[in-house]
Order: structure tokens, then sequence, then C-alpha cells
């Protein structure tokens, strides 16, 4: 996951996540851990599918004529999960196809995906709540379907909070 510089607009990024599960749910707290993201995709009128033939390199696309969210099968459930938040938040951010950006901007819009991907399998709130009954990583990855490296990632953004202990 790439850091978050300078032109990373992060409030945008967390609140068209937050948006989108509440709009989903009908309220943020309606939705408990872990957040069903294949469910939300196609909430949002999209398809999900599942890419065996593919290199290993390759994560997911998304297409928005076909409504179709493309991700490598071959990958772990985690990085799967991920895949589709990624795909999800360039589309809830409206970025523009890849094709027409300069490496920079491609740079930039894929660690927006990566913050708003994060926020929509870990929503702020929900890990809130999850964190007054455990602070291991391991235990709150496992509660979010996400892997330990996300969950490390998304607490170091969490605002207010020193990272957890992987032994509490």
């Amino acid at each position: 996951m790439a850091s978050f510089g300078t032109g990373l607009r992060r409030n945008v990024c967390l609140e068209k996540a937050a948006g989108a599960l509440s709009a989903y749910a009908g309220s943020p707290s309606l939705v408990n851990p872990p957040v069903n993201i294949e469910s939300v995709a196609e909430w949002l009128g999209f398809q999900v599918v599942l890419l065996y033939t593919v290199e290993d390199e390759f994560s997911g696309l998304v297409s928005l004529p076909q409504k179709l969210i493309g991700v490598n099968g071959k990958h772990h459930r985690h990085r799967r999960r991920f895949t589709i938040g990624h795909e999800l938040a360039h589309i809830l951010l409206k970025h523009p196809p890849e094709s027409r950006c300069s490496h920079g901007e491609i740079a930039l819009y894929n660690a927006e995906a990566d913050l708003c991907a994060a926020e929509l399998l870990i929503p702020s709130t929900m890990l809130r709540t999850q964190l007054h009954m455990t602070t291991n990583i391991s235990a709150l990855a496992k509660a979010f379907d996400v892997s330990e490296e996300a969950m490390r990632v998304k607490l170091k953004t969490l605002p207010g909070r020193e990272p957890p202990s992987t032994h509490s």
C-alpha cells in the first residue's frame, strides 16, 4: 500500500467510503465486521468476476460500461477483498481511466483508492468500537477479514490512536 502524500485528498477518500457504506446499510452502525465488500459492489450495480487466466502481478480492474470488477481469482481472499474495495474506490472517487493519466496521477489515484478501500473494509467508526474489545492486530484483522498488514496500515492512519501491540 502506498504512503499517503501531500496531494492526497484524505478527507474526501474517507467521506466517500463512509457515505457509500451509510447509504448501503442505512446507517454506518448497521454494518458489522466484516464488511461484505462483494455485496457493496453489487449494491452499487457492479458484478465481481474472478479471473484465473491472468498473471500474478495483475490484481484487478474496473469496467464502467460493463459494470464489472475483475479480480485475480488466484490471489488470497484478503487481497481479493482489498482489490474489490480499491476498484470501488476508483468508482466512488470518480478517477479517470489510467490511460488518461500521468505516472504521478496514477500513483496519487492509487494511494487515494487504497485509503478509501481501507475505510470501506475497515470503517473507522467500526474499528474504534472493536478497539474497546481488543487491541490485538491478529484478532482485529480476523474480525474484519483483512490481512494483518492492511490492519496495521489502517491503525497508523486512524487519528488519535497509537498502533496497538501484536500481543494484547
